[in-house]
């Protein structure tokens, strides 16, 4: 018998593989529906070459190379912080409702990312899978029955001159009233300043589960 897959609370999408049966509760497993393009989607085929014959790919200035990004509301992106709420409210939809693209790419720099995690089972070693914030709509949009919300209760933050880094703290919840989330973790968020705002270039997760809690210091607010 195949291992069961279910979908990781903390990700909407994302395929998990249980180490035990998984619990009954409909509303711990009730994130929106899994859909098999997202595995599709990851997959590219290439043509083989020869390092002899392959291109040289010469590097570029990121935000330079691209000067039809998405405009930023400068609101959200004045500060740090407005720049991670920004990120949480973007990801933040109804049921039934869509990522705002537009938004969503804005805050990010042109070639950022956003990575998850993987834990470890029986079955593989962690492992990290990388996507775009383009893959990550297309993902959020197919699976829209269910809603989900992401709330930001606490950031530690660390400045160095254009760099910034963010551990923020995250809840989850299928509806933003719900007394409790159904998942709880860190996103670490990486920034830069550049022409009078915050750009994000990745945002890398991990979710808090048994023997992996989440520290009371990352309960508050910090800054260094």
């Amino acid at each position: 018998m195949p291992p069961i897959l279910i979908v990781d609370p903390s990700f909407p999408g994302v395929y998990r593989t249980p180490t035990t049966t998984p619990s009954p509760n409909p509303k711990e497993f009730a994130i929106r529906p899994i859909v098999l393009a997202l595995a599709l989607c990851f997959v590219t085929v290439l043509p083989a070459q020869s390092p002899s014959t392959s291109p040289a790919s010469q590097p570029q200035l990121d935000l330079a190379s691209h000067p039809d990004r998405p405009q930023a509301n400068p609101a959200e992106v004045d500060t740090i912080v407005h720049t991670v709420h920004a990120f949480f409210s973007t990801l933040s939809v109804p049921a039934g409702g869509k990522l705002d693209r537009n938004r969503l790419n804005s805050l990010f720099v042109p070639n950022g990312r956003i990575a998850y995690s993987i834990e470890p089972s029986s079955h593989h070693p962690a492992d990290v899978l990388f996507m775009t914030p383009e893959q990550y709509a297309d993902n959020s949009d197919a699976q829209s029955t269910t809603g989900f919300y992401d709330r930001n209760p606490a950031n530690e933050i660390e400045q160095f001159g254009l760099m910034a880094h963010v551990y923020a703290t995250y809840e989850s919840r299928l509806n933003p009233n719900d007394p409790k989330p159904i998942a709880r973790g860190i996103k670490s968020i990486e920034l830069l300043h550049s022409n009078n705002r915050w750009y994000i270039l990745q945002v890398y997760w991990d979710s808090e589960r048994p023997g992996n809690p989440l520290p009371e210091s990352y309960l508050h607010d910090s800054t260094h």
